[in-house]
Formats: C-alpha cells, sequence, structure tokens
C-alpha cells in the first residue's frame, strides 16, 4: 500500500475524529460500572459477597487504562502532522500500537470472567438470599439486604412470597440463624418491604391468607403484596447488565482493532520517511515482508558472491593449467573460454 502526504494526513484526521467516540464509550462504561456497583452490586454482595463489586471494578479499572492509553494515541496522532525534525513520534505510534493490542487482550479476558462469573452467581444467588432471608431477624446486614432487593425488585421471598410463611423474620427472642424452618409453618406473614406500590388499598403483610372484615380484604382477590420471588428478577438483571457490558465492550474492541490496522499503516509509512516536512510517496505495510525488506540486500549479496565465484573460477582454470601443459591447446581453443586466454598468456610467455 502506498500513502501519499494527502491521504496519510485524511487518514489521520479521521481517526483523531472518531476516538472521541470511543473515549466517550469508555467513559460510560466507568460511569455505569459504577452506578451499578453502587446499586445492584451492593445488594449482590450482602447476598454472596464480593460478587457485587468484583465485575464492576474491573470493568471500571480496564476503561479507565484505556482512556488514558486512547487520549496518548491522540497527543502522537496530532504530532504526526507536525514537521518530523521537531516532533518525531515513530516510537510514540509504535508504543500506541502495542498498547491498544494489549488493552483488547484484556477487554476479552474481562467478557470471558465476566460471563463466567455471571453462570457462577447465578448458582450462588439461591442460597444467599435463603441464608439471608433465615437471618433476617437477627443480622442487620441481611435485612437491610432483603428489604433493599424486594423494594428494588419489587418482589417477595426467594421464589414465592409463601417462603416467609416457614420462617420466624421477627424477632421473637429465638435465635434463627442458618436454621432450617422450610419443613413447619410459623404464621401468614410477610415483611413490610413486600408490600406492593400497585394497590390502592392498605397494606396487608399480616395474616395474608385471612379474610379482613375490616378493609374487606380478599386474598384470593386483592393481595397487596408482591407474588413473584426475587430469584429470578435479580437474575434477569445481572445478566442484563452483563449482556450490555459485554456489548458495548465488543464495540470498543472493533473500534480498537481498526485502530491498531489504521496507525500500523500510518507508523510504517511515517517510519519510511512520510511527514509534513517530506511529502514523498512512501510504501506502507500492515506486516513486514520480506521481499519488502530484503530483496535489495539479497540482491546484492547475490551479485556480490556471482562476482566472486567468477574470480575463483578464473583462479582455478590458471593452477588447472599450469600444473597440467598439456591441456593449454585444448583450453585456447575452446569457444566458451576465450576471456581465459588473456588470463594464461601471460604464464608462458
Amino acid at each position: 500500500m502506498y500513502l501519499t502526504w494527502v491521504s496519510f494526513n485524511n487518514i489521520r484526521m479521521l481517526l483523531m475524529a472518531c476516538m472521541p467516540i470511543v473515549i466517550f464509550y469508555l467513559i460510560w462504561l466507568v460511569n455505569t460500572s459504577e452506578i451499578i456497583r453502587s446499586e445492584e452490586g451492593t445488594l449482590l454482595d450482602l447476598i454472596c459477597w464480593p460478587d457485587g463489586n468484583a465485575i464492576p471494578v474491573i470493568i471500571a479499572s480496564g476503561s479507565i487504562i484505556a482512556v488514558v492509553i486512547e487520549l496518548y494515541g491522540l497527543y502522537q496522532l496530532f504530532k504526526a502532522g507536525l514537521p518530523k525534525k521537531e516532533y518525531n513520534v515513530t516510537n510514540g505510534l509504535y508504543y500506541y500500537i502495542w498498547s491498544l493490542i494489549i488493552i483488547i487482550i484484556v477487554f476479552l479476558a474481562i467478557m470471558f470472567y465476566s460471563g463466567l462469573q455471571s453462570t457462577i452467581i447465578r448458582a450462588k444467588i439461591k442460597g444467599g438470599i435463603t441464608k439471608a432471608m433465615l437471618r433476617y431477624a437477627n443480622h442487620l446486614p441481611s435485612k437491610v439486604a432483603i428489604d433493599r432487593l424486594q423494594t428494588r425488585f419489587q418482589c417477595c421471598g426467594r421464589a414465592s412470597y409463601e417462603e416467609w410463611f416457614h420462617i420466624a423474620w421477627y424477632n421473637n427472642g429465638e435465635d434463627t440463624d442458618f436454621k432450617d424452618t422450610s419443613s413447619r409453618f410459623v404464621a401468614d406473614n410477610v415483611p413490610y418491604s413486600c408490600c406492593s406500590m400497585d394497590t390502592m388499598w392498605p397494606c396487608i403483610h399480616h395474616g395474608v391468607t385471612k379474610l379482613g372484615e375490616i378493609y374487606k380484604y380478599k386474598p384470593s382477590d386483592q393481595l397487596t403484596i408482591w407474588r413473584k420471588g426475587c430469584e429470578e428478577k435479580l437474575i434477569n438483571e445481572m445478566m442484563s447488565v452483563s449482556w450490555r457490558f459485554n456489548a458495548v465492550m465488543a464495540l470498543i474492541i472493533i473500534a480498537m482493532i481498526l485502530q491498531v490496522i489504521t496507525v500500523r499503516y500510518l507508523h510504517t509509512a511515517y517510519k519510511n520517511g512520510l511527514h509534513a516536512g517530506n511529502p514523498i510517496v512512501c510504501k506502507a505495510y500492515l506486516l513486514r515482508s520480506l521481499t519488502d525488506t530484503e530483496s535489495k540486500p539479497n540482491q546484492y549479496i547475490r551479485r556480490k558472491v556471482f562476482r566472486k565465484r567468477k574470480r575463483n573460477l578464473h583462479s582455478l582454470q590458471w593452477i588447472t593449467v599450469a600444473q597440467r601443459p598439456g591441456l593449454r591447446q585444448h583450453i585456447s581453443s575452446a569457444s566458451d573460454l576465450n576471456s581465459s586466454d588473456e588470463y594464461l598468456k601471460p604464464i608462458y610467455e
């Protein structure tokens, strides 16, 4: 591929115009990671620590490093449009290319880890919610986690609200820490955080299955609590967040791969002498070719070796004739060794 200074500069300017878009999405990743960590991540940490903070922190850290790399590349591309005598960016563009390759590998590793961690978290959520529900009466962090979870996702219990009927979730002086009470009925009561905000009636969260004469409450027709459990809603939310992150990171990886290819062509053209002070037509390449880098030296070496062999051949003929005088007439009469007669002549005179 051959580049002129006009094409070189146009590609450079187009690349500089697209890089702020990549930086914008990287900043979006940082901001979204912090939001997820402070909301869903905190809830997930209270249920199964430290899975709620692991993925957002890793994504935010990688995105911050990528922003620094993009700003460095933007600065190097800006200097590439200036005279080379004042600002030589050959090494700068080279380091920028390798930094992009490294951050692409890091983002691919984060995507793989995010998918793997989502599967692990899915298995942990079931046990984590049940454990927090059993500790609801005596462990304040578990109570806060369950209340925030049920209020945030508009759910009640792990799989359904009826699970609370088998848990002594209010403190009656009995130690219920990690106690399995799923086999016996305690009371048809649920925490206040299960109350639905969609109904216009007063929330009935004590005696949920009993008819109420005062409020004309019929549990079969008008439950005032959330019916669905929190497990599937939390899993669906985490999977949705994971897909959003992976989709944005995939687009950023594609953009960075295009940047690597483009900057590599600019780097090789710049390295071969194309710059603002020397607007020549210069060859640019993506991968170093053996024919491009070794053709001229090889031709020179081959010519030199051929001349050396030719001189060695003449020396060998001199020695042979000197040792065997009978071959003098045969060699002198040969048509393909006319040039050898001039070398042999001084020997016999």
